[in-house]
């Protein structure tokens, strides 16, 4: 697996959603319960959504995606039904997320805990960043799955 777990701080952050269907209805909470201030692009959304933006909890602009949307964003999901589209925004987004090693409030990025077992992959970070509990409680969930494996 190439995987590369990233934490990202996203209170306060713009962050664009391109598409309204229903990995956008899944993500669009969780970005929300992190903070970021969400702006969706899509012609149409799921009633969810619509729902958000009406409340004002997001902002949805109604029309589809323009090459050049992502350029205010720290960061963007591009949840398209479109695989060409979703590349096209991909190959487009660039705005660079920094982490930052040594302890300090400007953390956009934090760098979890990871560990492999099995098939999985897992990652901890602890908020505000304590990479010594991060590795210890990445170690009791290792020896969890390894105990679990042993008695299945």
């Amino acid at each position: 697996m190439g995987l590369f777990p990233l934490f990202a701080e996203l209170s306060g952050e713009p962050v664009l959603v391109v598409g309204g269907g229903r990995v956008a209805r899944r993500r669009v909470p969780r970005l929300l319960e992190a903070g970021a201030l969400v702006t969706l692009i899509s012609p149409d959304v799921d009633p969810d959504l619509s729902r958000l933006a009406s409340e004002g909890t997001i902002t949805w602009i109604r029309r589809p995606y323009v090459e050049g949307d992502e350029g205010a964003f720290r960061l963007v999901f591009a949840l398209t039904n479109d695989p060409a589209l979703n590349d096209r925004i991909a190959s487009r987004t660039g705005a660079p997320l920094t982490n930052v090693a040594t302890r300090t409030g400007c953390r956009p990025l934090t760098v979890p805990a990871t560990r492999r077992a099995a098939s999985c992959v897992f990652a901890i970070a602890c908020h505000p960043p304590d990479p010594e509990r991060s590795r210890k409680l990445a170690e009791l969930c290792l020896s969890a799955i390894r105990g679990e494996q042993a008695h299945a």
